[in-house]
């Protein structure tokens, strides 16, 4: 993958996560739309990060779900493990039936700082190689 795909794949990423935060510090918005919008957000920021960088080991353009597979290929168990872990929570809470709960703030900020690390490290993987 070139520098500019990865820098503006970086940009989209680090745009994704401010706007989720955004949604966060006006938390005193009615309703369950922006907590679902904050994990879709985080989720994609997320899902965007691991593409670049099975992308850059020129591995196809896959799902989700395959590319967190062979994500261990590329960054070490821990990361990958984390990575994973945190897909799956925003997935499941993405995935919601109406009858279902919001976030809670607190969860969609513990899950925001996660998303901020998960992102950072993967891209610093990406300049490692």
């Amino acid at each position: 993958m070139d520098t500019a795909t990865t820098t503006a794949i970086q940009d989209e990423v680090a745009e994704r996560l401010v706007f989720a935060n955004g949604l966060l510090n006006a938390a005193t918005m009615p309703g369950s739309i922006w907590p679902r919008s904050c994990v879709w957000l985080l989720r994609t920021a997320l899902e965007h990060a691991v593409s670049a960088v099975l992308r850059s080991h020129d591995e196809p353009d896959v799902s989700p779900t395959a590319d967190l597979l062979a994500l261990p290929l590329y960054v070490d168990n821990g990361l990958a493990g984390t990575t994973t872990r945190l897909w799956e929570a925003l997935t499941r809470v993405a995935n919601h039936q109406d009858y279902e709960s919001a976030p809670t703030a607190a969860e969609l900020r513990k899950w925001h700082s996660e998303a901020v690390r998960t992102t950072s490290a993967l891209f610093a993987e990406l300049d490692a190689e």
